[in-house]
């Protein structure tokens, strides 16, 4: 249930060059090497290790001046982690959804001796579908009312919203459901052509509006069993589901939601 090791981001590497890989190899995490150690969360009994997604680059965005956009970009990574819990390979499975839940991210570093891997909601919404866990809810008990925002609002905006309600797609007013998430914005940034635009004039590159960026189109489910929706989730960090309800079904309704409400469960193989 591993996913492939991707590259490990060493703390002195640019922000640009983080980005590039998220960008690039389409990676839910990269994992954090060296140089940032740490810590402990000692309220949920948790060691938290730094990773980096895209969630910690818009973060840093929202903090950054326009004028000193270029110099963010090339600030090291090691100044935009995100925090993931930790367990090890022989504890409880509860352990990567306690991770999960206390984080507020989908992700968890599992340790074997010096072996390493990392764990995402990805992965346990495919023992979902292929039967061997069971979310005992409803798509009508965990679904979430679209948060909107008008395609002529500019990007930074799209960006302080994500950032500060904790959330990674928007859904674009009158757009019959299709949404830009904290990959489009990541995609949009990082491509030659803005990053040429960040070099040469740092406060323009992203004063754009939204319309200029690429949307996606949320698979539709019908309105029922999590077990038959999570068979319906794509494999891009970013996918989610749309039910007949118009309410969004996302890797995190469709595990963390059922596990805090003890519906998680273990199904016995015949």
């Amino acid at each position: 249930m591993f996913e492939a090791d991707p590259p490990s981001i060493q703390g002195n590497d640019p922000v640009v060059l983080t980005a590039s890989f998220i960008k690039n190899i389409d990676v839910h995490f990269l994992p954090a090497g060296g140089q940032v150690p740490p810590r402990r969360f000692e309220l949920a009994n948790l060691t938290l290790h730094p990773a980096y997604g895209s969630y910690g680059i818009l973060r840093r965005i929202v903090d950054s001046e326009p004028k000193d956009y270029y110099k963010t970009l090339w600030s090291k990574s090691a100044e935009v982690p995100i925090w993931i819990g930790s367990c090890k390979f022989d504890q409880p499975f509860d352990y990567i959804l306690q991770a999960f839940s206390e984080t507020k991210f989908g992700g968890a570093r599992v340790t074997r001796g010096v072996l390493e891997a990392l764990v995402t909601l990805a992965d346990v919404v495919g023992l979902i579908g292929k039967g061997e866990l069971s979310a005992r809810m409803s798509t009508e008990e965990v679904g979430s009312v679209p948060i909107a925002i008008s395609k002529d609002r500019p990007i930074i905006e799209a960006i302080r919203k994500m950032v500060s309600h904790n959330i990674r797609r928007l859904f674009v007013e009158k757009e019959q459901g299709k949404f830009i998430s904290d990959r489009t914005l990541i995609d949009y940034m990082f491509s030659p052509h803005r990053l040429g635009v960040a070099r040469d004039h740092p406060e323009l590159w992203i004063d754009e509006t939204i319309e200029k960026l690429g949307t996606k189109t949320p698979a539709r489910c019908r309105t029922g069993s999590l077990d038959e929706a999570a068979k319906l989730m794509g494999s891009a960090p970013d996918d989610c589901l749309m039910t007949d309800e118009w309410r969004v079904i996302s890797r995190w309704d469709l595990v963390v939601k059922p596990w805090r409400a003890g519906r998680l469960e273990a199904v016995e193989q015949a």
